[in-house]
């Protein structure tokens, strides 16, 4: 938890003069809480943290794979399916995105 203390300015006139160009800015300090707290309990963040983990090895595992039997094909193979080898990674990387998705 944490407290920050914002300063708000405020514009008042000098005392004794009516115009605006008298005016000067006055500080007043105010407590504003701002709180922030990790979301759940400890052990909660730890299993999300794990979580977090696996589905990045998950997506990591399946967009290498997509790369190497991608690249396994020829060039010919790979216009066959209507891709360009230049497009590989960017296959891969939907792949995994998606395959982590549902």
């Amino acid at each position: 938890m944490q407290l920050q203390h914002l300063p708000i300015f405020n514009l008042k006139q000098t005392p004794g003069h009516t115009g605006n160009d008298k005016n000067y800015r006055v500080t007043q300090m105010a407590a504003a809480t701002h709180q922030s707290a990790i979301k759940g309990a400890p052990a909660t963040g730890l299993a999300s943290l794990i979580d977090a983990v696996k589905t990045r090895f998950v997506r990591y595992r399946v967009y290498s794979q997509t790369v190497n039997e991608l690249s396994e094909l020829s060039n010919r193979e790979l216009a066959d399916l209507g891709l360009h080898r230049s497009m590989i990674r960017r296959l891969a990387l939907q792949a995994a995105e998606e395959y982590t998705a549902h």
